[in-house]
C-alpha cells in the first residue's frame, strides 16, 4: 500500500483518553455478543476474575417474565449505518446532501475513493469550502476513520477522535514515515519521549483499525440479545435491564489473597496492576448498564403511545434531542443505541428504530415522517378499491388535516409504503 502524506494538521484542545476511557467507549458500543467475547479475552490475561455469560437458553427471572434472543435477518450495511446518523443529526440542507453523496462513494472499508477534482467534476454548484465542511462532517461520524483517503489519514482521524496526545498525532502526521519504518530511536529524539512513552503510543496506534468499515461487510450470522425489557401495567410502562445475557465478573478472591501476601516486589506490582484493571472493567460495565438504561427510559417516554400499542407511528425524535436532554454527546447516544435491543410484549426492537425524522410538512403540532406515512397508509387501506385515491387527492386531504404536503411527496411516501400507483390499485 502506498502511503501518502495528506493529513492536514489542526490544533485540538481536549483531554487525552486513558486506557480506561478507551475501554469504556469500546464496552459502550459493543452489543451483548461482542461484549461477552471481549470480556472473555480480558479474563485470559487477568487471573483475578472469570466471566460468566449464559447465552445457551432463554432466561426466566423471578417474576416469570422471559427474555429471548433471535437471529438477526439482515446485518446493517456501512452505508445504512452512516445514513441513519446523517438523517438523525443533520437538517435537510445542500450540505447534508453532499455528505450523503460522499458516503455513497466510500469503499467497503470506509475509504473515500474520489479525489476533490473528481468530486467537483461530478457535483456541480459546490465550493471548496462546502466540500471541506462536508468531509469534516463525514469524518465526525461513527466509526472513527470513515472517509479517509489513505491509511495515514484513517489512523490520524481515529487518533484525533480519541483525543490522543500530541506525540501520537505527530507520529501520524509529520513523523509517519519514521513510524512506518520503525525508526524508534529517531522518533524518540524527535518527539522527546521515554521508552515507556514511546511504547504506549505505538501500542495505541497499533490498536487502531486500518479498515473501519470492515465490521459492516461481514456476513457472519449474528444473534440479537435484548438488554432492556418494557412491560405494560395498565396505563403505565416499566423498564428494566434484562438479567439474561448480562455478563458477570466473578472475582477470584482466593487467588488475590494468596498473591497479595507475597513479599516479592514484582509480584506486588503485578497484582496491583491486575486488580486495578479488574476494578476499571467493573466500573465500565456498570457505566454501560446505566447509560443504556437512562437512554432507554428517554426513548420509552418519548414513544409512550407506541409502547402502549395505541399507535404504530413514532413521535419525532432525533439523537440530538436525547443527547441534549441527558446532557450527553451525540456520539455517546449513537454508540449506545447501535446494536442494543429492547424486548416488548409484541416483539424485539433495536433502540435506534425509535428515532424518527421530523416532517417539514406539518403545520401546528410537530409530527414525524413516520406519523405522516401512517396517515397515508390508513387512507390507502380504507379507500374504495373501485375508486382508489390519487396522490393529489391524498395531498388535499392531508392539507385539510393541517399538513402542507405536495403531491410528489405523497407519491414518494406511498412508494416507500409499498403501495402501487392508482391505476394498479383499481379493482
Amino acid at each position: 500500500m502506498e502511503l501518502k502524506q495528506r493529513v492536514n494538521q489542526k490544533q485540538v484542545q481536549g483531554l487525552s483518553l486513558t486506557q480506561g476511557m478507551r475501554q469504556s467507549i469500546l464496552i459502550l458500543q459493543s452489543d451483548a455478543i461482542d461484549l461477552a467475547d471481549y470480556l472473555s479475552e480480558q479474563s485470559l490475561e487477568n487471573p483475578l476474575f472469570d466471566v460468566h455469560v449464559n447465552l445457551d437458553m432463554p432466561f426466566i427471572d423471578d417474576d416469570e417474565t422471559s427474555a429471548s434472543y433471535q437471529i438477526m435477518d439482515d446485518q446493517q450495511s456501512l452505508f445504512e449505518y452512516l445514513l441513519d446518523q446523517v438523517q438523525l443529526t443533520m437538517r435537510k440542507t445542500p450540505l447534508r446532501d453532499l455528505v450523503v453523496y460522499l458516503i455513497e462513494q466510500l469503499d467497503p472499508n470506509g475509504y473515500l475513493t474520489l479525489s476533490d477534482e473528481e468530486i467537483f467534476e461530478e457535483v456541480k454548484d459546490i465550493t471548496p469550502i462546502m466540500l471541506l465542511d462536508a468531509k469534516t462532517l463525514l469524518h465526525q461520524l461513527d466509526p472513527p476513520g470513515i472517509g479517509a483517503r489513505d491509511l495515514q489519514e484513517c489512523l490520524y482521524l481515529q487518533a484525533e477522535a480519541d483525543n490522543a496526545d500530541k506525540a501520537v498525532l505527530s507520529m501520524l502526521s509529520d513523523n509517519f514515515e519514521l513510524f512506518t519504518k520503525h525508526e524508534w530511536k529517531k522518533l524518540k529524539r524527535a518527539l522527546k519521549l521515554s521508552n515507556v512513552e514511546l511504547q504506549d503510543d505505538v501500542n495505541f496506534i497499533q490498536s487502531l483499525s486500518a479498515n473501519p468499515g470492515q465490521r459492516y461487510t461481514s456476513q457472519n450470522e449474528q444473534y440479537v440479545v435484548p438488554e432492556l425489557q418494557v412491560k405494560k401495567n395498565n396505563d403505565k410502562l416499566t423498564l428494566s435491564v434484562t438479567k439474561y445475557g448480562q455478563p458477570q465478573l466473578i472475582f477470584a478472591e482466593e487467588t488475590y489473597d494468596r498473591l497479595k501476601e507475597s513479599t516479592d516486589e514484582d509480584v506486588e506490582k503485578y497484582i496491583r496492576s491486575k486488580y486495578n484493571q479488574y476494578k476499571t472493567l467493573e466500573y465500565n460495565l456498570q457505566r454501560r448498564i446505566d447509560t443504556v438504561s437512562i437512554i432507554g427510559k428517554c426513548i420509552v417516554k418519548a414513544q409512550y403511545k407506541f409502547f402502549m400499542q395505541e399507535t404504530n407511528a413514532l413521535e419525532p425524535l432525533l439523537i440530538r434531542d436525547v443527547a441534549q436532554k441527558l446532557q450527553m454527546s451525540e456520539s455517546t447516544v449513537s454508540r449506545t443505541i447501535n446494536g442494543k435491543y429492547i424486548q416488548t410484549d409484541f416483539g424485539i426492537f433495536e433502540l435506534k428504530e425509535f428515532f424518527s425524522r421530523r416532517s417539514k410538512v406539518t403545520v401546528g403540532k410537530e409530527q414525524s415522517v413516520d406519523q405522516v406515512k401512517t396517515k397515508i397508509k390508513a387512507m390507502l387501506n380504507a379507500e374504495d378499491k373501485t375508486k382508489p385515491l390519487s396522490d393529489q387527492v391524498i395531498s388535499e386531504k392531508l392539507v385539510a388535516d393541517g399538513l402542507q404536503i405536495a403531491r410528489r411527496t405523497v407519491a414518494k411516501y406511498r412508494e416507500q409504503l409499498g403501495f402501487p400507483a392508482t391505476s394498479r390499485r383499481r379493482v
